[in-house]
């Protein structure tokens, strides 16, 4: 999961990247019309998930590695998805919000 959310982060930012390059000060219609438009919208959602389960792997590795004490481990692992969970509705809500 680490390898494949890592690659559609790369490729998904280099599609922004060369968008952004060869509409440099898009009007908020037409920014507004990209963003809502529906293969847009599910990639800008499949980013934020995939941006969500490369930290949550990358996260869990971590704490798996360096927290030997399991209730920690289990303490810190719960609190680390709360906030992606939070993270990734809020995202989504604020995607949703965006394309209408």
């Amino acid at each position: 999961m680490q390898r494949f959310s890592a690659v559609y982060l790369g490729v998904f930012l280099l599609y922004l990247v060369t968008h952004f390059i060869r509409h440099p000060q898009p009007t908020y219609q037409q920014w507004h019309a990209w963003i809502s438009h529906p293969v847009m919208n599910i990639a800008s959602a499949t980013f934020i998930i995939a941006v969500l389960v490369h930290g949550w792997v990358g996260m869990r590795d971590v704490v798996l590695d360096y927290v030997h004490s399991l209730r920690l481990r289990l303490l810190v692992l719960a609190l680390i998805a709360l906030v992606f969970i939070a993270c990734g509705l809020w995202a989504l809500q604020v995607l949703l919000v965006a394309a209408r």
